[in-house]
């Protein structure tokens, strides 16, 4: 009971103390020019602050020393490139690096962090194959993880998005932790939930309006995908159940197909796949109509759902599960252009419509 209470401390301090310094970082955004300043691609009108990620990342660096450096030795790794991510976020917010050099940086964090022994080991018998080579583990963890930061980078398009994703991705890291007892692991991620919490309070906010920023999306979607690789270790060794890749499934299931998905539409488009463009998931339930906070609820929805599918076929992982997840989005995919394309033609009707009276 006591840990719990140490717990729920931790993440109500994260939670207070973001709540009273985002206002003071928007003001030194601003005078910093560390905006979003809106263009046809972007959702939003005018410029806003794009420290949300700032916000978290100093919030967890301050109160991570309540936490002793032996609990997190393991993982200090993991946080120390991380922050190498949150820096180069930042520095992509202000002066917009070239896609080239961020994953060109991507790939030399991450293989420093698989040299720390932070990698995939095991395909778990995808395609009959289960303990692969040292060579093969560092090419595969190097993919895994600047392929996952970037489809997360790619989902932060609206309010809420991308920092709801992170928080129920870090709850279910929680729930993960409490199961495995560690403890030190638990207490940072209860500030970054905390941490997470207030950024979305501001975030959905009308006036007071911050952004994650590339910093946040990166920092976050880096830290999820590399503690998700480092849990692999533990799997099996509690109750059977391969945690690190059910948490590597449900938190990038749908960030992962979607991203695909759009760079694949972009180069039979005979364009760039890095060329910017409004055609993610997200942007189509906004040419619905559908506000903000509706489709982040619907993602949350939909990771839930892919939750359920994983939790009842992955104890038996096999290439099903991962078809299992990819007809499930496709299927959702559709429905949302074929409601798309109904809109627009209604609309078009109606301008006829208009036209000859």
């Amino acid at each position: 009971m006591k840990n719990y209470t140490e717990l729920t401390v931790y993440g109500l301090l994260a939670f207070t103390l973001s709540i009273c310094i985002i206002p003071l970082m928007t003001v030194v955004a601003q005078k910093l020019k560390l905006v979003d300043i809106p263009n046809a691609r972007k959702v939003h009108q005018e410029a806003i602050p794009l420290i949300g990620g700032l916000a978290i990342g100093i919030i967890v660096a301050l109160l991570g020393g309540l936490t002793s450096m032996k609990d997190l030795k393991e993982i200090l790794p993991v946080i120390i490139t991380s922050y190498v991510m949150l820096l180069v976020g930042t520095l992509d917010d202000k002066t917009d690096i070239k896609a080239i050099y961020k994953l060109g940086i991507q790939i030399c964090v991450s293989i420093i962090i698989a040299s720390s022994g932070v990698r995939i080991t095991s395909l778990y018998g995808f395609f009959g194959i289960y303990e692969i080579n040292v060579y093969a583990q560092y090419i595969i963890t190097v993919l895994v993880i600047a392929a996952a930061v970037n489809a997360f980078n790619l989902i932060d398009g609206i309010d809420g998005l991308a920092g709801s994703v992170a928080g129920i991705g870090f709850i279910l890291l929680l729930a993960i932790t409490i199961i495995t007892k560690n403890y030190g692991l638990m207490k940072l991620v209860m500030l970054f939930i905390g941490g997470i919490a207030a950024f979305l309070r501001y975030n959905f906010s009308g006036k007071k309006k911050v952004f994650l920023g590339n910093s946040g999306s990166l920092f976050l979607g880096y830290f999820l995908v590399s503690i998700g690789i480092y849990i692999t270790k533990f799997d099996h060794a509690v109750s059977g159940f391969p945690y690190g890749l059910f948490f590597l499934f449900f938190v990038f299931t749908i960030p992962m197909i979607d991203s695909v998905r759009v760079y694949a539409d972009r180069v039979l488009r005979g364009k760039s796949p890095f060329k910017a463009d409004k055609s993610h998931i997200h942007h189509y339930l906004l040419q619905l109509g559908i506000s903000h906070k509706k489709i982040t609820g619907l993602f949350v929805v939909m990771n839930i759902f892919i939750f359920a599918l994983q939790y009842i076929f992955l104890e038996n992982f096999s290439i099903y599960t991962c078809l299992i997840s990819l007809i499930a989005f496709v299927i959702i995919f559709k429905c949302i252009k074929i409601l798309n394309f109904f809109l627009v033609w209604k609309t078009k009707v109606r301008e006829l419509e208009n036209k000859t009276q």
